[in-house]
C-alpha cells in the first residue's frame, strides 16, 4: 500500500515513473499517482515531501533572489503572442542562440488533442516560439528524464514543482548538472483536471471531439481563452472567467497546499506583472505583455543581464517589489502566508498533509495575525469535514 502522505500530494511529474521508482495509476480526473513504489526515494524527491529551508531564503515572502526585474521581450511579435512579455521564451532562445545549451526541455500543446500536452525538445527559436504559451492542462514534464542524450547540455522549463523535483533528483545524481545547465519557471497557481478542460470547452460552446485548437492565453496581454472547431469557428472566453470561473475551480489536491508556486528553486522564474486598477485590484484588461523577472541564482541573474546586453529583452529594476506583489500577485502572497494554518488543520483532522518545515511556516504565517490563523484553521477543518477540502 502507498504511503498515503506521499501519493496524496503527489505533483504527478512523472519522474519516479521513469526512474522505476513508482508505478503511477491515473484518476478519474486524470491526475497520475504512485499506486505502489519506493517511498523513501519519493520522500527525497517528491516536492511536498522535501520542502528543505536549506535551499530557500526564508526571510523574504517572495523567495531567494539575486535580483527582481520588470520586462519583457525586445521582439514585439514575440511578446504579442507570448502569455505574457514572452522572457522566458527569449531567454531559452537566447541560450540556444549563444550555444549555452544543446537543447530546451519543455512542454507543449499534444499534437493529438489540443487540451492535452506533451514533452517537447526545442533546438532553436523557430521551435520555441511555435511551442510557447500558457498550457492550462495535465502535464508529466519530467517523464522522459531517463531519455536524455548526456553527451548533450540542456535548459528545463517547467512548474516550479517540476523543479524541485529535478533539483532533489540532481541532489541523488550530480552527475546530471554537467547536462541540465539552467532551469526556468513561471508562477503557477495550480494544475487543471481532464474534467476542468471539458467543462470549459462545454461553456465555450465548442464541441469536444470537434476541438481541433485550444489555446489560454497570449495574442495579447492576459490574451482570450480560445478554442478553434473542424469547421475553422473561433469560441472566446476572458481570462478571468476561463481561470477564475472554471480551470482554477478544479485543481490537482496537491496544489491546493503547494507552498512554492514561484519557481523558488529555478535559477529564472517569471510571473504576470498585473497592472493595478484604481482600486488597487490585478487589471486583466489588455496590455502589452510584462513580466517580473525574479534571478533566483547568480547564474539566472547573469543570464538575464547578458540577454539584456545583446537587446534580447528591455527590463529594469523592481523596487519595492515586496509590497507591490502582495496586491499584483495576491493568491501567491496569500497561499504562502496562510500555509501553516491550512496545514495544521490537516493534522487536527488526521489527513495527509504535506512535509514542509516548520520554521518556514511560522516564518510566513507572521504575516498574519494569531487571530486571522485560528480563522483559517477553523475554516479549513469546517471544508475538510464538509468533504470540500481540495475545492
Amino acid at each position: 500500500m502507498m504511503d498515503k502522505q506521499v501519493s496524496e500530494y503527489c505533483t504527478g511529474c512523472g519522474l519516479c515513473a521513469c526512474q522505476n521508482k513508482a508505478v503511477l495509476r491515473k484518476d478519474e480526473k486524470g491526475f497520475l499517482y504512485p499506486e505502489s513504489g519506493d517511498k523513501e526515494w519519493l520522500k527525497k524527491v517528491c516536492p511536498t515531501m522535501s520542502f528543505l529551508e536549506s535551499d530557500r531564503d526564508i526571510n523574504k515572502i517572495w523567495g531567494r533572489e539575486e535580483g527582481v526585474y520588470l520586462g519583457w521581450s525586445t521582439d514585439s511579435s514575440l511578446r504579442e503572442k507570448a502569455s505574457s512579455g514572452g522572457i522566458l521564451t527569449e531567454l531559452a532562445s537566447f541560450l540556444l542562440d549563444e550555444n549555452k545549451v544543446d537543447c530546451v526541455i519543455h512542454i507543449c500543446k499534444s499534437a493529438d488533442n489540443p487540451t492535452k500536452t506533451e514533452i517537447c525538445y526545442s533546438y532553436n527559436r523557430e521551435e520555441l516560439e511555435k511551442r510557447c504559451g500558457s498550457r492550462y492542462a495535465i502535464s508529466h514534464p519530467l517523464a522522459e528524464l531517463d531519455k536524455i542524450d548526456f553527451e548533450k547540455t540542456y535548459a528545463f522549463i517547467g512548474k516550479p514543482c517540476d523543479i524541485v523535483a529535478l533539483k532533489n533528483f540532481m541532489k541523488l545524481n550530480p552527475i546530471l548538472e554537467k547536462n541540465i545547465l539552467y532551469t526556468m519557471s513561471f508562477f503557477c497557481m495550480g494544475l487543471p483536471s481532464e474534467k476542468a478542460q471539458e467543462n470549459l470547452l462545454l461553456q465555450l460552446g465548442c464541441e469536444t471531439n470537434s476541438c481541433k485548437d485550444l489555446q489560454y492565453r497570449g495574442n495579447g496581454w492576459p490574451g482570450f481563452t480560445t478554442a478553434v472547431d473542424e469547421n475553422g469557428k473561433n469560441y472566446k472566453m476572458d481570462y478571468d472567467t476561463s481561470w477564475g470561473k472554471i480551470l482554477g475551480r478544479d485543481l490537482m489536491p496537491a496544489c491546493r497546499f503547494c507552498l512554492d508556486g514561484i519557481g523558488e528553486m529555478a535559477d529564472v522564474a517569471c510571473g504576470d506583472a498585473w497592472y493595478l486598477t484604481d482600486s488597487g485590484q490585478a487589471d486583466f484588461s489588455e496590455h502589452a505583455g510584462r513580466n517580473v523577472i525574479f534571478a533566483r541564482t547568480k547564474k539566472g541573474l547573469e543570464l538575464i543581464r547578458k540577454a539584456q546586453e545583446k537587446q534580447r529583452i528591455e527590463m529594469k529594476e523592481y523596487n519595492n517589489y515586496e509590497n507591490s506583489l502582495m496586491k499584483i500577485q495576491k493568491s501567491q502572497y496569500e497561499r504562502r502566508i496562510a500555509m501553516r494554518a491550512r496545514v495544521l488543520a490537516l493534522k487536527i483532522m488526521r489527513k495527509p498533509y504535506p512535509v514542509y518545515s516548520h520554521k518556514i511556516l511560522k516564518k510566513y504565517a507572521s504575516k498574519l495575525t494569531k487571530g486571522k490563523q485560528l480563522r483559517i484553521c477553523l475554516g479549513t477543518c469546517k471544508r475538510i469535514i464538509k468533504g470540500k477540502i481540495y475545492e
